[in-house]
């Protein structure tokens, strides 16, 4: 019996983001897009402000996610300044007892795509922005309405992604849909 994945966030902070060059972008999406079908990588997405990316990951441990970093065209080049390595239920400060063993697991039937409505443009932008770690009011800021507008899209995310809180969202994501890549 083998070792349980464990949900890893990577975080990448460039040393200038201006510098990174198109290449490198595109040797990264590529690196990560093989391991992203075997379920290895289940999200990412740029910084809001562009400094960095987050990378959730699931591995059997700390020294697995880093060797998989090391391989990473952005730290290869030495883009990166720094990159930090935390369990996923710590980021979300989730205490150990609620420790995600595996963050993407298909249920019996079914594959680990669970959405059966695509989420619109919009919703999408709304949950990247959830995942930035925006509140409801930052986002309700941003597009200039009502922190009730934006609770109505929330739930909407939430029914088509069949989960039942914001801890879920990466994990939820449709591959499609869940990062910048």
């Amino acid at each position: 019996m083998g070792i349980s994945p464990v949900a890893f966030a990577v975080e990448l902070t460039f040393r200038d983001a201006r510098q990174v060059r198109r290449s490198i972008h595109l040797a990264h999406r590529e690196y990560w897009r093989p391991l992203a079908e075997q379920g290895v990588l289940v999200g990412t997405g740029p910084w809001a402000d562009g400094s960095g990316v987050l990378l959730v990951c699931q591995v059997p441990d700390e020294a697995a996610a880093r060797d998989l970093v090391r391989g990473d065209p952005y730290v290869r080049s030495q883009s990166v300044a720094e990159v930090r390595i935390r369990q996923w239920h710590v980021l979300l400060g989730l205490p150990d007892h609620e420790r995600v063993p595996s963050v993407v697991r298909p249920r019996d039937g079914q594959s680990a795509d669970r959405s059966k409505e695509p989420l619109t443009p919009h919703e999408h932008r709304i949950a990247l922005m959830m995942l930035e770690g925006m509140t409801n009011r930052q986002i309700a800021e941003h597009f200039s309405v009502s922190t009730r507008a934006v609770e109505l899209h929330i739930t909407r995310i939430y029914r088509k992604l069949d989960i039942g809180r914001r801890a879920q969202l990466a994990a939820a994501m449709p591959w499609g849909q869940r990062s910048y890549l």
